[in-house]
């Protein structure tokens, strides 16, 4: 795998949109989709969750409202001074990182990449079996992971130049 980009594209379109994102139809349902994670991955009260491209940290923030400690990973820095904004006083921890990148080993009991997040973004040469295993190796003994892509379609309509 080559390395990630100097200024990924993504983070281009971050600055851009800025907080014009969390306007998009599709965020409007974070209370319901966190409710499903809740149930869907077992989280017990108290619970460590990473959220992996966090964005602008919508679930992240409204898990760590439910009390769960959960830490937010995103590289882009325009979404996470959204994020700690909207965070106020409520624990949780966002990091600058890319999750192609990410060195977490058995840290939490849950682990969410979701929506554009850092696998459904990835494409070119990136290492799509890596960012699986290292969102894996982030999972304790027992610990859940709820991974979204883009569809299939998507890929196809928009694929790259030599893919």
């Amino acid at each position: 795998m080559s390395g990630p980009p100097s200024v990924p594209w993504f983070n281009e379109l971050a600055d851009f949109l800025g907080p014009a994102y969390l306007r998009n139809a599709f965020t409007k349902g974070t209370d319901q989709e966190v409710e499903f994670l809740v149930d869907a991955l077992d989280l017990a009260p108290g619970a460590s969750v990473l959220d992996a491209g966090c964005g602008p940290g919508r679930h992240a923030i409204a898990l760590a409202a439910l009390g769960f400690d959960v830490t937010g990973v995103d590289l882009s820095t325009e979404f996470l001074e959204l994020a700690r904004g909207a965070a106020g006083d409520l624990p949780v921890t966002f990091v600058e990182s890319d999750v192609r990148n990410l060195t977490y080993s058995a840290a939490f009991d849950a682990v969410i990449c979701l929506c554009q997040g850092g696998f459904g973004l990835l494409g070119g040469g990136d290492d799509e079996h890596g960012v699986v295993t290292r969102l894996a190796s982030a999972l304790r003994p027992g610990g859940r992971l709820a991974l979204s892509a883009f569809s299939a379609w998507f890929a196809l309509r928009h694929l790259e130049p030599g893919e």
